[in-house]
């Protein structure tokens, strides 16, 4: 059993037990609180200044390094209409599909709205077979990317074999290097 303790004795002790017992609290509690909050404020304030493009000139090398690499998926080269056919029919021939090619007609006066070089190609032949062209095309270099895909169902004409086969229009974008 404890000894009774006089008020003075109660006084003297309250003291030193009332900073233990704020030490213990900081240790078990406030100071993992504490450290949340800062560490909370450190990270709002670089986020902040990752956003703002001023002081992060890393953001500014990625973004363009991620341009850089868009952009050099659509540059062509100047025999481009040449390229853009041999390799349609090698991977179209390799796909056991037909082609169909026109040659686009050059425009007479440059249009401001449109940027780059279109062309078209047809390609005939069953639904797997086009998709798996489709794939092989948007994965080959140098003859631009694909800008527009129209697929159409084979039509119940017994007059002309290319009817009777799936057609799929692909319209391919390139840029030109400057001159």
């Amino acid at each position: 059993m404890l000894p009774k303790l006089s008020y003075i004795q109660k006084n003297k002790l309250l003291l030193p037990s009332l900073g233990i017992g704020l030490l213990l609290s900081w240790f078990l509690a406030f100071s993992k609180t504490f450290d949340a909050i800062t560490l909370h404020r450190k990270l709002n304030a670089e986020s902040a200044q990752e956003n703002d493009i001023s002081f992060n000139p890393v953001y500014v090398q990625r973004k363009q390094a991620a341009l850089d690499r868009i952009l050099k998926g659509y540059q062509v080269g100047e025999e481009w209409s040449d390229l853009l056919w041999m390799r349609g029919s090698e991977i179209a021939a390799k796909q056991n599909v037909g082609i169909e090619y026109t040659a686009a007609k050059p425009l007479v006066k440059g249009d401001s709205t449109s940027v780059g070089l279109v062309q078209s190609l047809q390609f005939y032949g069953s639904f797997i077979q086009l998709i798996k062209l489709i794939d092989t095309l948007e994965r080959s270099s140098g003859i631009g990317k694909i800008s527009a895909m129209q697929i159409k169902a084979p039509k119940q004409d017994f007059l002309s074999d290319s009817t009777r086969k799936n057609m799929l229009r692909l319209d391919f974008k390139g840029i030109a290097p400057a001159r």
